[in-house]
């Protein structure tokens, strides 16, 4: 098979689950038709996210709709933050298309359109006051650094020179604006409590700046990155999503200039995040940073998920696939909802709450959709002598010397099948990742058991590899529990972080559920047949799992309780789910 047919046998294929309906108005973009679904559930999720930017409504993403923030327009929301929506909007499409090879015919229609609206200064949406910028201003820059980001995306994939020239004058008003914006009395004027609007609205321009300067070389646009990243800083109570948008440029400027002093900042900015009491059990992080960190934000998972990746490829070091693998299986799975949409979600102090779930169409929604081709493309690795398969997800990987896709029933039997699409006539090495969570790797060659080596965290299997051999890989594992702070325990199974969901245990939720204990008696497995949730493509039935509880109401009763896979909450109505919990001590 081809890459062509492959990618589109996957990216296209109908929606397994979901409950679209369409669109009053007609979606702007729009895909070929494609063959049959293939059920596996990263391209599953990637395809419920698609559809519901392609034809989904409440609100339908129509040409006029994705305007109102470049003209901008009083109505929808948020035009103010003028390149936002149609920013991300297009970054998120493009993208897309060039790493599934999906088309998507009308976005230079609507490309065209918005170059057409630039101001002559070089900026878009309303009057930027140089002499004494606003809230309206910040709102302004912040949505403009968007738009920069979807532009570049979009001439990665379709090069012209009049979107090349239109990044450019948007590049130079950033740098016309640079010294004001550098300045003291800037940074302390919009501080942390002006949040959306806070100063993260200038120093998340470096993506865009970074991205600009790889494909122009003009050291202005450099020299300006370097100036913003000396005055980032993490502010308490401030934007996570702008703040972790900049530190993915400070990655996308050290990918353009291998300067290794930035890529150390950007390790240093990393680890005090993932040190803090910001990260969350579900390898998410909130929405504000501490004392403001009340509720999830579907941008910062998407971030956090994303730089990872980044310094992944950047150094290699295992810390930071590890983190990835954790927030895309657990926080992100859990972020999307059933219609497709990304938001945000509120959170208690063990666990998370069905009331103030919020489907955020202005901007998570589509920065989740940008998401998917990163990790797809971080499923593999090609090295000069052969090729490592790195992430436990569906993925295809093409190189001169190995090409292989691998599809996914992790979920289903804890199964990965990589199947070999081309190869040398010479003996290659391939290597699989090994992950923490997994006790052993069990790796079958066309059925047959394979000769492995284990080398740093990777199993290597190595032979003269020929087009269809298909090597399936086993992941062992087993129930697990981490410390969750305050005497509280978490539970896991392979990569998932498991939770009780209040849909399927009514007797559990109540007044005093926090004080309900589990016992250290063995669990009961499986749980499959224990709840009457539907199986959908998001269901995770390997990892269901009965565990026994003492009620804090009525402790001479004790009861069971049905732990799933947090992830499974995309197939379901939303709910409240316990995450962390006492457990009796042993006699």
């Amino acid at each position: 098979m081809d890459r062509r047919n492959f990618v589109k046998s996957v990216a296209l294929a109908p929606l397994a689950v979901g409950t679209f309906h369409p669109a009053v108005a007609t979606p702007i973009a729009d895909s070929e038709s494609a063959p049959a679904a293939t059920a596996t559930p990263l391209h599953d999720r990637y395809q419920l996210t698609l559809q519901r930017v392609l034809s989904g409504n409440s609100p339908a993403y129509t040409e006029e709709f994705l305007l109102e923030d470049v003209r901008p327009i009083a109505g929808r929301r948020f035009t103010e933050y003028s390149g936002d929506v149609s920013g991300r909007y297009i970054g998120a499409l493009a993208t897309a298309a060039r790493v599934y090879r999906t088309p998507f015919p009308n976005l230079d229609a609507l490309i065209a359109k918005v170059i057409a609206l630039q101001k002559p200064d070089g900026y878009f949406g309303s009057a930027f006051h140089y002499e004494k910028p606003t809230d309206l201003d910040m709102a302004l820059l912040w949505g403009n650094g968007r738009l920069l980001v979807g532009l570049i995306e979009y001439y990665r994939l379709s090069p012209s020179p009049e979107v090349l020239t239109s990044c450019k004058r948007l590049g130079d008003f950033l740098v016309r604006v640079g010294p004001l914006m550098l300045s003291k009395y800037i940074r302390d004027q919009f501080g942390a409590q002006h949040f959306a609007s806070s100063y993260i609205c200038w120093t998340q321009q470096v993506e865009g700046l970074a991205n600009l300067y790889q494909l122009t070389v003009n050291p202005r646009y450099r020299d300006l990155a370097q100036a913003i990243i000396a005055v980032t800083d993490r502010r308490p109570s401030d934007h996570v999503h702008g703040y972790l948008t900049s530190l993915r440029g400070w990655v996308d400027l050290y990918n353009a200039t291998s300067d290794t002093d930035l890529l150390r900042k950007c390790e240093a900015a990393w680890q005090d995040v993932a040190q803090s009491q910001d990260l969350l059990i579900t390898g998410g992080v909130p929405e504000g940073w501490s004392p403001n960190n009340h509720r999830t934000e579907g941008c910062a998972e998407v971030d956090w998920a994303r730089l990872s990746l980044a310094l992944w490829k950047a150094t290699g070091k295992p810390q930071y696939l590890a983190m990835a693998e954790r927030t895309v299986f657990n926080e992100l799975a859990f972020n999307q909802y059933a219609t497709g949409d990304f938001g945000h979600r509120v959170y208690t102090e063990t666990g998370l709450a069905a009331a103030g779930a919020v489907r955020a169409w202005w901007c998570c929604t589509l920065h989740g959709l940008r998401v998917f081709p990163d990790v797809q493309s971080s499923a593999f690795r090609s090295h000069q002598a052969g090729l490592s398969f790195d992430l436990p997800v569906d993925g295809l990987m093409e190189s001169a010397s190995l090409s292989a896709r691998s599809e996914s029933t992790l979920a289903q039997d804890g199964t990965i099948r990589i199947t070999i699409l081309s190869a040398p006539a010479a003996q290659t090495p391939i290597l699989i990742r090994k992950p923490d969570w997994a006790e052993n790797l069990e790796i079958r060659i066309n059925a047959v058991a394979a000769n492995a080596t284990a080398e740093a965290g990777y199993l290597r299997v190595l032979r003269t590899w020929r087009t269809g051999d298909v090597i399936s890989v086993r992941y062992g594992m087993a129930l697990r529990s981490e410390p969750a702070g305050k005497g509280r325990t978490a539970y896991f199974f392979g990569p998932w972080l498991l939770g009780a969901p209040a849909s399927e245990n009514p007797a559990y939720f109540n007044e005093l559920t926090l004080n309900n204990r589990l016992t250290q008696a063995p669990p009961e497995t499986p749980a499959s047949s224990h709840a009457s949730i539907s199986a959908t493509s998001f269901t995770v039935p390997v990892a269901a799992t009965l565990l026994r509880y003492i009620p804090a109401e009525f402790p001479e009763q004790p009861g069971i309780v049905a732990f799933r896979a947090i992830a499974e909450q995309t197939g379901q109505t939303t709910t409240s789910w316990e995450l962390r919990f006492l457990t009796q001590s042993k006699a």
